[in-house]
């Protein structure tokens, strides 16, 4: 299926590092929030919202091992994977990043940004 890239970060604006490694930040895409989470490898995309109790994910951590920790339950998601704990039993999407010259960006398929 056809992706469409959003820039998310212009480095050229937002400075090289607009992000620090092992953080997360809720990142609004035409309407649609992920959490764009920052490790020391690239950028990863994920759901914002906790399929768990509905937290926003962009407001909670990233701990040194990749993972997102949602801000109510403590609840983890790996952000390269989108795969909670196995005790958890649940998951959260995960989106296509690239990092480019130019800056980050975030695709989606086609079948959600044409509605818009």
């Amino acid at each position: 299926m056809p992706k469409k890239f959003f820039k998310v970060y212009d480095f050229a604006e937002h400075g090289n590092e607009p992000q620090t490694i092992n953080s997360v930040r809720t990142i609004d895409i035409e309407g649609k929030r992920i959490c764009l989470v920052r490790l020391s490898d690239s950028y990863y995309a994920i759901d914002d919202t906790c399929p768990h109790a509905g937290a926003r994910l962009g407001l909670g951590k990233c701990d040194e091992n990749g993972m997102v920790i949602c801000p109510i339950h403590r609840y983890k998601y790996d952000a390269k994977t989108g795969r909670g704990l196995p005790q958890q039993g649940d998951f959260v999407n995960t989106y296509v990043t690239e990092t480019r010259t130019d800056g980050v960006y975030v695709a989606f398929d086609k079948k959600w940004w044409q509605i818009f």
